[in-house]
């Protein structure tokens, strides 16, 4: 419902934010919530702090976008916040004021002020990704008896490129059996999507549930018995990572979403399409999954200036006699006929543990 009285409070106003509209009208997820609740608890203490009152006494002042740019100064300059976070921040609260702009129009000058805040440059870093031996030795070096559920783990992220809370908010329900074991993923915006599993990832599976039991609820559980976190998905691969002594060529360090990386770039150095590697992944834009294409044709171009030139180029023995003749036989040796094509990476690592 929405409200036209001029007098209503912010704090009504941030209420029906976050129980009509995140909630019934967007049906955001929890965590959406969660973010937006973080976002807009930072930014009224900044202001409460600023205007050296509380925040059950602010009004409608803080929709202003001196007080939003002065949050977002503090953000960087005493929080520390890199430009992703202060981004993150930002959309929060523009999000709110758009809100606030459809249900009390006599504040949409003062929203669309904020709402034209330019977001921070930010830059692009490399996509950080394993090689197909730094994904075996990382199941290689797994305690075959005593690893069931960091197997299960580390298979189940690689095979579907899950993102770490898609893989935490699993519940055994979620694994179907059949012709092709599937198992069904939430990701953001509540969109789901299925994923097809590995004959040796079900395998894995089912020897983690031997010993965690076959009850419904979570798939995967801490020491405690409890859901597995983030936090403790990112210590399991960092432990993993030590106990094989990997130091990755293409990453700093090992973690979940390193694993999604480079199950990006095996698909599609095995020769999947942007699509269907957009579908796998579970990107709502094409664009997101731009990066690991253009990753890719870097290390095609790559490889191609440091493959050798052909033979009959690098003698450096131009032909005096029959031309045509020696153009002719130019690069049809059997070496370059008979040379089998590489195998790729993704399907490598997929049938030595598919088997």
């Amino acid at each position: 419902m929405k409200r036209s009285d001029p007098t209503v409070t912010l704090q009504a106003l941030v209420q029906d934010f976050f129980e009509k509209h995140l909630t019934l009208e967007r049906q955001a997820s929890r965590n959406t919530v969660l973010a937006y609740r973080d976002a807009l608890k930072l930014f009224l203490r900044h202001a409460a702090d600023q205007k050296g009152t509380t925040a059950e006494q602010l009004g409608h002042s803080v929709l202003e976008v001196e007080v939003v740019r002065s949050f977002l100064g503090w953000l960087e300059t005493h929080r520390g916040c890199g430009p992703r976070t202060r981004n993150h921040r930002l959309a929060a609260i523009k999000s709110f004021v758009r809100y606030v702009a459809s249900v009390a129009p006599e504040h949409l000058e003062r929203c669309r002020r904020i709402r034209e805040l330019r977001p921070a440059r930010v830059e692009h870093k490399e996509v950080e990704y394993l090689d197909e031996d730094e994904i075996l030795a990382l199941l290689q070096g797994i305690d075959t008896v005593h690893g069931a559920r960091d197997r299960a783990l580390l298979l189940l992220l690689y095979n579907t490129g899950a993102r770490v809370q898609e893989v935490v908010d699993l519940d055994v329900g979620d694994i179907r059996r059949g012709p092709v074991a599937l198992v069904t993923l939430q990701g953001k915006g509540r969109k789901q999507r299925i994923c097809p599993l590995w004959a040796r990832t079900l395998e894995a599976i089912d020897a983690w549930l031997a010993v965690r039991g076959h009850d419904e609820g979570a798939l995967f559980l801490n020491v405690q018995g409890r859901r597995l976190s983030r936090s403790g998905v990112a210590h399991i691969l960092r432990t993993l990572a030590a106990n094989a002594g990997l130091n990755p060529r293409y990453a700093r360090s090992v973690t979940p979403h390193v694993i999604r990386h480079t199950t990006a770039m095996h698909l599609l150095q095995s020769g999947v399409d942007i699509t269907t590697l957009a579908a796998w992944l579970g990107h709502s834009q094409l664009s997101t999954t731009h990066g690991y294409v253009e990753i890719n044709l870097r290390m095609k171009q790559k490889a191609l200036a440091a493959s050798n030139t052909l033979p009959e180029l690098s003698r450096g023995d131009f032909p005096q006699d029959d031309l045509l003749a020696w153009l002719e036989r130019l690069g049809k040796s059997g070496r370059y006929v008979e040379r089998p094509p590489p195998e790729p990476a993704y399907s490598a690592v997929q049938t030595a543990y598919s088997t």
